[in-house]
């Protein structure tokens, strides 16, 4: 009996909610019209644009939130240059992690790879090209990577909650067939000519644009909590709960999916799983390693301390700190002499003139031990006087 009066208010559409595209684009020129003919603006391309803006806006808010620079204005400017390298490279990735796992689609016109305007594009893909373009721009800058990556993963999950809706106008990536007489309240309708050929028989399928959309917000929205509930936790906390949060996501939208569907080649196994599999068990496993075996030191009792024994000002023992930091990031197996070699140009007689050139090398050799998690004392590193 319910289940009855549910397909009655279903049908009556008083219960339910019917996705149906009004088509892939925003304007189209008529076809008569001369060298524009048939051209106009997608509701994808509108919706990457979109996602492009948002997302950039809101890192450029976040890193000027987190001070990632000294100089005010400084890390929205650098946010913006890392942008244009992030987008291309994050675009062409994406597109070509599709074109690699949908080859047959592109066999008889290879040139269509290259209308990415028509969609196919794999966030899998995108992040990866991402994530190597901004390693190679953190060597060779010098900034610290994890801190930028930390700020760009709200707005890549919120890009992607708005545009994963570029696939409802496309009538494409869409879920499983939902039979007529389903009280299933949500479904996509599909016109006939979008729909996979063992499909044909259903107008309904399950709308999984909006499920992970709406479940990408629900990562935002964590991932947002994180920056004001918790903002001292460690450099790639945000990364690493992005890569586990929407690997879980993507999962349960690989098993509903079936349109446009990867397999790895010569299985019925789908790419996204190994992707989302990996992705999971690198994501658990770093978070893990970060909060479980690794050692991080206390900068800023650091600096405290760095500024009491060399008598510098707060602000001059930060950047020495942080330069003595970064070198030991890079460097972090050679051996310690080598490591306060590099150092000792960031620590000249003129930051100190009242300590000798033994005094500021015994010092930075007390900084790395402690940078190491190693007492100085110990090491038979007695204190500087």
């Amino acid at each position: 009996m319910q289940s009855v009066l549910l397909m009655n208010l279903w049908r009556a559409g008083l219960l339910g909610l019917t996705f149906s595209s009004p088509g892939e684009f925003v304007f189209r020129f008529p076809p008569s019209t001369p060298l524009v003919g048939g051209l106009g603006l997608r509701w994808y391309g509108l919706l990457m644009a979109v996602a492009v803006l948002v997302g950039l806006i809101l890192t450029k808010w976040l890193a000027e939130s987190r001070h990632l620079e000294k100089e005010p204005g400084k890390a929205s400017e650098r946010v913006e240059l890392l942008a244009l390298w992030l987008v291309v490279s994050g675009f062409l990735g994406a597109r070509l992690y599709y074109v690699i796992t949908h080859g047959s689609e592109f066999r008889d016109n290879p040139l269509s790879a290259f209308a990415i305007w028509q969609g196919g594009l794999v966030i899998h893909g995108g992040v990866l090209a991402g994530a190597l373009a901004l390693y190679f721009y953190c060597r060779a800058t010098g900034i610290n990577g994890w801190k930028y990556a930390d700020v760009l993963t709200p707005g890549l999950i919120l890009g992607q909650a708005i545009g994963r809706w570029g696939n409802f106008f496309n009538s494409e990536a869409y879920g499983a067939p939902i039979p007529p007489d389903s009280p299933w309240p949500l479904r996509v309708y599909i016109p006939p000519q979008a729909r996979e050929p063992e499909y044909s028989q259903f107008e309904f399928f399950h709308p999984i644009f909006f499920y992970e959309s709406v479940l990408n917000l629900a990562l935002f929205a964590l991932l947002m909590g994180m920056f004001w509930r918790a903002p001292k936790l460690k450099d790639g906390t945000w990364v690493w709960t992005y890569v586990v949060g929407y690997s879980l996501i993507r999962i349960p939208y690989e098993i509903l999916r079936v349109s446009a569907v990867a397999y790895l080649p010569g299985t019925s196994i789908k790419a996204a799983y190994v992707a989302s599999g990996l992705g999971l068990v690198i994501g658990i496993g770093m978070l893990i390693y970060m909060y479980r075996l690794r050692f991080d030191p206390d900068l800023e009792q650091l600096a405290v301390w760095l500024s009491e024994q060399a008598g510098l000002a707060p602000e001059a023992a930060q950047n020495l700190l942080e330069r003595a930091w970064a070198i030991q990031q890079r460097h972090r197996r050679a051996d310690l002499l080598d490591r306060v070699t590099l150092a000792m140009p960031h620590f000249p007689s003129a930051l100190a003139p009242h300590l000798s050139l033994g005094q500021r090398e015994l010092l930075m050799r007390q900084l790395f031990c402690r940078l190491e998690g190693r007492d100085p004392s110990e090491e038979g590193l007695a204190q500087a006087s």
